[in-house]
């Protein structure tokens, strides 16, 4: 995938509602079709335990937690990308990284199947700054995947209700409310 007009490439860990068959998928559909993203491994899982928590009813949205070996966290299931400077960009922009919603850092994560490996990529982590407040709200207690039963409660931005329609809006949600 590394051309005169992508010259490197990145490799992102998707854990939640951009895999393939979830409702933000579409945001990667553009990209794949020009070569801006494919898919490396369907199947891969974080290498160490990472809090993955998912908000209340109203805004089931996925966050995994900047907090290692947590416990209550789990190896954290998802997919392999590869993705080219401008869909990284355009990933940024989506999950609200100039705003510090998310926050993109390194993890390391391992491939499924034969010819498993262990490899250095990126995720889009929730913002330090109210990670541990988030996994306060949950009870300490997180998930190893963000499952399709999960994603049925996901509503789009256009869809929620009047008073959680940004990010900002679903992690003020999220801070505010106890998890049951």
């Amino acid at each position: 995938m590394a051309t005169d007009e992508h010259p490197t490439t990145i490799t992102i860990f998707v854990y939640g509602t951009l895999k393939t068959g979830f409702p933000n998928h579409h945001v990667l559909s553009d990209f794949i079709a020009s070569g801006d993203i494919s898919l490396l491994s369907p199947s891969a899982t974080t290498a160490t335990p990472h809090p993955l928590v998912v908000g209340p009813r109203a805004v089931p949205v996925p966050f995994l937690l900047p907090l290692p070996s947590a416990a209550g966290s789990h190896l954290v299931s998802g997919e392999l990308v590869s993705v080219s400077p401008r869909a990284l960009s355009a990933l940024d922009s989506f999950e609200g990284v100039p705003h510090g919603h998310y926050e993109r850092r390194p993890v390391v994560v391992k491939t499924a199947g034969e010819g498993a490996k262990e490899l250095e990529a990126q995720a889009y982590f929730a913002h330090r700054s109210f990670a541990e407040e988030m996994w306060r709200r949950s009870g300490e207690k997180g998930f190893a995947e963000y499952t399709r039963d999960m994603a049925l409660h996901y509503v789009k931005d256009q869809d929620r209700p009047h008073h959680i329609t940004t990010l900002a809006q679903v992690i003020a949600t999220f801070l505010h409310n106890q998890m049951p």
